[in-house]
């Protein structure tokens, strides 16, 4: 009877997985349709494809090839400043090994940056820097990568301000706490919220883990970033109805469609998405 009732619980389970997964798929199945209703262009990393991420080199590029916006990812040195990386070691995308946050400034600034194999003059940019090289050319998407305690909601705020750059950029994370923090220093910019799928039928979201979901929570927020593959009719109408922007994340070299009615879209090839 025990290996009977195990059995039991055990297809149980399955049923329950497949359904989920059922639900989840067929949810997120959106009707999609041809670029053509404008919406925003952000340079994913600066423009990835266009040269080594989060790079002024790669920024400038985006820049001249006519994007509405550059996303870059910042994290915290051990000293305490803001500079673009999107991993937490150093070793994907320069020559050297660590981690940012144990890192001091001189220490990351020392580092090359390494394309295709290929060890470059390029060098980690600080976010004071990329600012000043946009200087409002375009809008700026900070992605803040850092989910601790060490204070990087009141450095990014610093160094926005010393560039005055307020008008002409957004703040984005997975992070609530993030998101909250800057909220609670009273930031003048736009506050937009990451996440990869919302589950079906229930207020509950997946951003790097499962929380609880609703517009209320969320009433600071001005923009989802939603993982393309889940950006269903139903979630970009109800985000919408809401009175927020959809923007959906990353699009690649492969895709040629769009689903409908989104704000902006975030791409490695900016190229491919402009006029």
């Amino acid at each position: 009877m025990l290996f009977f009732d195990l059995n039991y619980m055990r297809y149980v389970i399955l049923f329950y997985r497949c359904a989920f997964i059922f639900l989840l798929l067929v949810s997120c199945s959106a009707p999609a349709v041809v670029c053509g209703s404008s919406p925003s262009v952000v340079a994913h990393r600066g423009g990835a494809s266009l040269g080594p991420e989060n790079t002024l080199l790669c920024i400038e590029r985006a820049i001249e090839v006519g994007v509405d916006a550059v996303e870059v990812d910042v994290r915290l040195t051990a000293d305490g400043h803001a500079v673009l990386m999107h991993d937490a070691g150093v070793e994907r995308t320069t020559n050297g090994k660590g981690l940012v946050a144990s890192m001091t400034l001189d220490e990351v600034l020392a580092l090359r940056i390494v394309d295709e194999g290929v060890i470059t003059d390029e060098r980690v940019p600080l976010l004071s820097e990329a600012l000043s090289l946009v200087a409002g050319r375009c809008g700026v998407l900070i992605e803040v990568k850092d989910d601790d305690a060490r204070g990087v909601e009141a450095v990014v705020l610093s160094v926005v301000q010393e560039c005055g750059a307020e008008g002409w950029v957004a703040v984005q994370s997975f992070s609530d706490s993030v998101l909250e923090r800057f909220c609670s220093l009273g930031v003048s910019f736009p506050l937009e919220k990451l996440f990869v799928f919302k589950v079906p039928f229930l207020p509950i979201i997946y951003d790097g883990s499962f929380s609880r979901f609703s517009f209320d929570k969320y009433e600071y927020i001005s923009s989802f970033n939603i993982h393309k593959w889940f950006a269903s009719k139903k979630v970009v109408g109800s985000v919408r109805s809401a009175g927020k922007a959809v923007k959906v994340w990353t699009l690649g070299k492969g895709d040629s469609k769009l689903p409908a009615n989104i704000d902006g879209l975030i791409t490695d090839y900016p190229q491919t998405w402009l006029p």
